[in-house]
């Protein structure tokens, strides 16, 4: 192995980049806490982010370390490779450095992974903080203790609030160091297991064999740039917030406080689903992956016009301060065909003009990614003629400029247009959208490979017609994600399934950490119990609500559904009136 030595005064074998050093005769890197007292990373193996391809790891050798003004550049030679450097440039402060791999293979290969730091890399810390979904606790990340065993990952198979960002944050006593992609990868998450402090895998993942990223040979390929920095005494949501403030002072995303935010988006939403769910009477699991559409057809057969006149008869007798109804799942024929069902709104047009004239704004819940197995949907809209994804479902693939302009364009013109045979509607909730996006999945344009990637460009792509027809229209999205934050106007704290009202504020602080600049809307309290401190705990977060129980609810986890009756209303009437 040849080693470039630096000339750096008065260093003879470290090249340091603030709190981030390498040695030069092998290319070992340590990170220190922000007060330089002790190691946070240590790596003896300077093997980082090296390329799976084809199902192997390739067998590279480090040729050189050198210090090039503000960076420093790790070589590596590998059969099939004419070119692999890993670059690690150091931020303003010198508590950071941004990571980035460029690789030219000489011949076109499948790539699996890379994996960021090798085997053995030993993380002084105490535990990582990756949120993740959780239900019947307010703990927004899983217990994940460092010194023991862990195994995480930032896919979406959690099934909430996807697609979450590639970040991770380590944490000992009062020191963390955080590791976040500042540009989208075309990849499925990030994974990490380690076993007693130390690494035994750490690996962006393109796809396991044969669902790999194809890459061309001769041409330059660019991994990152994974941002880490280290702060002391910075609370785990300050953390995350403060990777989403880099990314907009940075120009990578939008600032969302720049969006014009309409008044009626402020007020109070009615979503029917609970009272769907009361008047059913119904048992319902509380994972997402779990309800499908046979699981909650009880509920769905619920919502009709006639339920929504009533619940519009209630708010408006008592007074009730809400003026946006939600009609959620069970409107339309089926998820994926977003026709009215027509038993239960013969009339779609005529309830929405009448809702107008009252002064309500209507929208209907809406699912881009599922496709029911019964829905009746033409094979030219399917992937493939019908291909399914590893759950057994069909699958649009928006990336077909076919199905943007012959399926989704008209959609959105279908739901928000006045114009005649539309909706007129005011905007949609988004739902069930997490673990849809998988490395198999067929693509007509592979720029769109990759599940945060896919995520951009399909809010991107129905914001904007949504928009177009309307431009108050509302998105009352789900998504703790930096880059979908100048698509989402309202992002809901998703299902609670007790009356613990702090499930919600702790929900929303990550929504804030992780979705800067886009205002909190707390999801529906189904029971009577703790209603008062769900509205009091959504007051002081700044957040918007939803209510669901305007004709139905429970008292308490244990009670059975009840009518609706004065003193309920009562505080809902309190509530929403903030």
């Amino acid at each position: 192995m040849s080693l470039e030595t630096p000339k750096i005064a008065g260093v003879d074998d470290i090249v340091s980049l603030g709190i981030f050093q390498w040695r030069i005769l092998d290319g070992s890197l340590t990170i220190r806490d922000s007060a330089g007292q002790s190691f946070l990373l240590r790596s003896e193996n300077a093997s980082y982010f090296q390329p799976v391809v084809n199902g192997r790891r390739l067998s590279t050798e480090l040729v050189s370390v050198s210090r090039e003004g503000g960076s420093v550049i790790l070589r590596y030679a590998a059969e099939g490779l004419e070119e692999m450097l890993v670059e690690f440039t150091g931020t303003e402060d010198r508590l950071g450095v941004d990571c980035s791999c460029t690789l030219r293979f000489s011949e076109k290969v499948e790539l699996n992974r890379i994996e960021i730091f090798p085997p053995g890399t030993e993380l002084n810390a105490y535990d990582v903080v990756n949120f993740r979904n959780r239900h019947y606790t307010p703990a927004t990340w899983p217990e994940l203790n460092v010194g023991s065993a862990l195994d995480t990952g930032t896919y979406s198979d959690d099934w909430q609030f996807a697609p979450h960002p590639t970040a991770l944050l380590f944490r000992r006593d009062r020191h963390a160091l955080f590791c976040g992609f500042l540009d989208l990868q075309p990849s499925f998450g990030m994974s990490l297991s380690v076993k007693r402090g130390e690494v035994e895998s750490w690996f962006l993942d393109f796809g396991d064999r044969p669902h790999g990223w194809q890459i061309p040979g001769g041409e330059n390929l660019f991994v990152g740039r994974m941002r880490l920095f280290t702060r002391s005494n910075v609370e785990v949501h300050q953390m995350f917030a403060q990777f989403g403030d880099m990314l907009i002072e940075e120009k990578i995303i939008p600032d969302a406080q720049e969006k014009v935010f309409h008044d009626w988006w402020r007020e109070p939403i009615y979503c029917t689903w609970n009272d769907q769910r009361m008047l059913s009477n119904g048992q319902f699991e509380a994972e997402l992956v779990d309800q499908t559409a046979d699981s909650v057809s009880s509920a769905l057969e619920q919502l009709n016009e006639s339920m929504v006149r009533r619940a519009v008869e209630v708010i408006q007798r008592e007074k009730i301060p809400v003026r946006t109804i939600l009609l959620d799942e069970g409107w339309n024929v089926a998820r994926g065909d977003w026709r009215p069902h027509t038993q239960r709104f013969p009339d779609l047009r005529r309830l929405v003009n009448d809702l107008h004239e009252r002064g309500f704004k209507v929208m209907v819940w809406w699912n881009w990614a599922e496709i029911a197995k019964d829905a009746k949907i033409p094979s030219h809209e399917l992937a493939e003629g019908g291909w399914l994804n590893r759950r057994g479902f069909r699958w649009r693939d928006y990336s077909d400029r076919k199905i943007q302009e012959s399926y989704l364009k008209p959609l959105m013109r279908t739901f928000f247009s006045d114009g005649p045979g539309c909706y007129d509607l005011d905007g949609v909730k988004t739902d069930f959208l997490a673990d849809k996006v998988h490395p198999e999945n067929p693509l007509c344009d592979s720029s769109w490979r990759g599940e945060e990637q896919y995520f951009l460009k399909v809010f991107d792509l129905f914001y904007s017609e949504m928009k177009r027809h309307k431009p108050e229209a509302l998105h009352l999205g789900c998504a703790g994600n930096y880059w979908l934050s100048p698509y989402i106007d309202l992002n809901r704290t998703y299902d609670v399934h007790t009356s613990n009202w702090r499930e919600h504020e702790e929900r929303a602080r990550m929504l804030k950490s992780t979705c800067p600049g886009v205002t909190v809307s707390y999801d529906m309290h189904e029971f009577d119990e703790s209603l008062d401190e769900y509205f009091a705990s959504a007051s002081r977060m700044q957040a918007c609500v939803e209510v669901g129980n305007v004709l139905a609810l429970r008292d308490n986890f244990f009670s059975k559904p009840r009518v609706a009756d004065s003193e309920h209303w009562e505080v809902l009437r309190r509530g929403c009136a903030g």
